[in-house]
């Protein structure tokens, strides 16, 4: 017995004396030697730039170690840290060899130079593809494209909210770009660029007096006024608003002078915007109301829902008195219409649907549970609460949808939520069949509504979007007071509605013959 407790206790001071040699031998072992280039991926012809081998794991720091430098257009140097300018654009491969007498390694950097810097904003996916043939055409010019993106955002809300907050990270491509130019659905692009500039103006203003502003957009004079209250926020020596064939023309000429030159040799209708472009006319005064909030800081598309909100009314209105659509009131189909423009409407059906069905069964169990109205309806809103925190969790997780998208979504989810109150009060007084179908009206005239007030529409084969309203009433909005003639006209409809005349056709034709 106490031999083997001597053999057990000797093998274990044998394996610990091992573990400690192991240990020793794996802590004192050397630092393979590894070269870091530090330096910009992008530079600017003929202005110099620092490369930098300091960050450099070396296995012998005592030791002597030699940097040489090749820079890729034949010229080279030496040091841990050097300057170096490139006198022509295009894509150079930076090689830097690091040795001693014992060692040696080679790392290499890429470098694109650029004679000059363009910053894009985007937010179509469908151009996709041609935002990338234009990237790469404009790298065969000696031209850098940042693309600041915001694809498969589900309204212009949120592509605004991605945009700001990317363009705030990418603060140095803006110092060094020459032009910006905007190319995004509806407004999301200048918003996001005007909020950028209000929040980066206190603690790291860049100046935009020397920049240019170019907007791509199908119809330059229609979209004139929007840009123009936004003018003040950026003041950029100017905004230019072209189509966009016109954005290689911006890419082969140096300044905006040119630019503008070749797009009158090529054809191309463009608008430009200057300090002198604005003129206060007496009924222009609400356009100038809002040109002032959005400089105060009050963002444009919030300004663009109340605007949108008698648009939206109003088209309510007229599907109700002389379509003949039936609704849950005007502020059910109203309020879901405006979380369809916040959110987009496939995401916002959605979470409508899954609200009134949750909502359904949740009243359904409680059926025969002996409690209050007011009580069961508390119950009915925490367990659809529940719900829509698991669906947020679920999304996070699976990577459907980016936190930035559910910071605009959760307060039109939570308003749509509480939809779910009328919708069982409805079904308890007449029936799940009877409130089903009255929903399903609100939501056909809340879906028309969304369209009519510039909402999108991808129906895979065909995009349905009508801008013209929006355009209008964005562009003029003094037209608000035109929208209460037209409603006063629609309280004095008298007459049989459209479906009216659908369902009493045989007894009209009676009283005709």
């Amino acid at each position: 017995m106490i031999k083997s407790k001597l053999i057990v206790g000797l093998l274990s001071i044998g394996l610990l004396f091992s573990m400690n040699i192991a240990f020793a031998v794996e802590d004192n072992s050397p630092t393979l030697l590894e070269g870091i280039i530090t330096a910009e991926d992008t530079v600017a012809v003929k202005r110099s730039t620092i490369l930098d081998a300091s960050q450099s794991f070396l296995s012998d720091p005592g030791s002597n170690y030699s940097y040489e430098w090749d820079f890729g257009d034949g010229n080279k140097n030496e040091g841990v840290e050097v300057l170096h300018a490139y006198k022509d654009p295009g894509r150079y491969t930076v090689t830097l060899d690091i040795h001693n007498e014992n060692e040696s390694t080679t790392v290499q950097k890429e470098v694109f130079v650029f004679k000059k810097l363009i910053l894009l904003l985007t937010d179509s996916d469908e151009d996709k593809a041609q935002i990338e043939a234009i990237r790469s055409y404009a790298e065969k010019q000696g031209v850098f494209v940042k693309i600041i993106e915001s694809f498969g955002s589900a309204s212009e809300f949120i592509s605004e909210e991605v945009l700001t907050k990317t363009l705030i990270e990418s603060t140095s491509y803006i110092q060094k770009s020459l032009q910006i130019v905007i190319w995004t659905k509806e407004n999301a692009g200048m918003n996001a660029f005007s909020r950028y500039i209000q929040e980066i103006k206190e603690t790291n203003p860049v100046n935009f007096s020397q920049k240019s502003v170019v907007v791509i957009t199908d119809d330059p004079s229609d979209y004139t006024n929007r840009v123009k209250r936004q003018y003040e926020i950026v003041s950029p020596k100017n905004i230019i608003l072209v189509q966009e064939a016109g954005i290689y023309q911006l890419i082969d000429n140096f300044t905006s002078s040119d630019f503008t030159e070749s797009l009158d040799t090529k054809g191309y209708d463009y608008e430009v915007i200057t300090e002198g472009s604005f003129k206060l006319r007496p009924w222009n005064f609400m356009s100038y109301s809002v040109a002032q909030l959005v400089e105060k800081g009050i963002p444009d598309n919030t300004i663009a829902l109340l605007l949108l909100l008698p648009i939206i009314a109003t088209v309510v209105a007229l599907m109700k008195q002389v379509v003949g659509l039936t609704t849950m009131g005007i502020y059910t189909p109203t309020i879901i219409t405006l979380s369809f423009l916040i959110i987009g409407p496939y995401f916002g059906l959605l979470t409508l649907l899954m609200v009134l069905v949750v909502g359904a069964l949740a009243r359904r169990l409680l059926k025969k549970v002996r409690l209050l109205f007011i009580p069961k309806m508390a119950i009915v809103l925490t367990v659809v609460a529940i719900t829509l925190f698991l669906v947020l969790i679920i999304s996070m997780s699976l990577g459907i949808f980016n936190a930035t998208f559910f910071s605009l979504a959760i307060f039109p989810m939570v308003i749509l939520s509480t939809l779910v109150e009328k919708f069982v009060s409805i079904k308890t007084e007449k029936g799940l069949i009877s409130a089903t179908v009255l929903m399903s009206e609100t939501i056909v005239v809340s879906l028309i509504a969304f369209i009519v007030a510039g909402g999108e529409m991808d129906l895979g084969f065909v995009t349905i979007q009508w801008g013209f309203f929006r355009a209008l009433m964005l562009n003029y909005p003094e037209l608000i007071f035109a929208l209460l003639v037209v409603n006063i006209l629609l309280g004095r409809w008298s007459g049989l509605r459209v479906l009216e005349f659908i369902r009493f056709r045989e007894i009209l034709r009676h009283i005709e013959e």
